[in-house]
């Protein structure tokens, strides 16, 4: 007899009452079946997310490249065109903000937390200008302290945002919104 055939007459009696029972092996594992792809809703959903993620941080960045530079002659006109740049900047940032807060809920987590970051740091940024300029606005007009403390004011803002900059860094961590970002519009230069 060949040696395949030498089984106990146990296991023989196990196969044969596990066949007429009807019973099948086990499925494999979930962890070991192929995941489902993304459905293109999905795929939709996290393109217009990061659309929007993007798009608010690209404004803030279009609009700081269009702040107007502090001059003038006399420290009133200094003073009245930094609060102007001040003005500017508030305005940006709170622009911002609003469209970070607009956004619906992420995708996914990662895209949540990157939202949360952000929204943080611009809002943080847009409190420390409103109150750099309201601080200005009502000093005396040759309250040369006034104008410093306006730009460390302004420098603190902008120290917040630069950790802000990237939005496609901030959500390299989950590969739906990495994916998406690389065909949403507001997230090529």
């Amino acid at each position: 007899m060949c040696a395949a055939y030498k089984r106990s007459a146990a296991v023989g009696i196990v196969l044969a009452a596990t066949v007429l029972a009807g019973c099948a092996p086990d499925p494999a594992p979930a962890a070991q079946q192929a995941a489902p792809s993304p459905s293109a809703a999905d795929s939709a959903a996290a393109v217009a997310w990061m659309n929007g993620f993007c798009g608010a941080v690209k404004d803030f960045i279009d609009g700081n490249n269009k702040m107007p530079s502090a001059s003038g002659e006399t420290v009133e006109a200094i003073k009245k065109s930094t609060s102007d740049q001040l003005g500017h900047y508030a305005a940006i940032l709170a622009k911002t903000a609003d469209g970070l807060g607009a956004l619906p809920a992420a995708p996914v987590p990662a895209g949540d937390a990157a939202k949360q970051e952000f929204l943080a740091k611009y809002t943080s940024a847009r409190d420390k200008t409103v109150k750099a300029k309201a601080d200005l606005d009502a000093a005396g007009k040759n309250d040369t302290a006034a104008q410093g403390r306006a730009v460390d004011g302004l420098i603190a803002a902008q120290k917040d945002t630069h950790g802000a900059l990237d939005p496609v860094a901030a959500v390299l961590g989950a590969p739906e919104l990495k994916t998406a970002a690389a065909t949403a519009e507001r997230c090529r230069p």
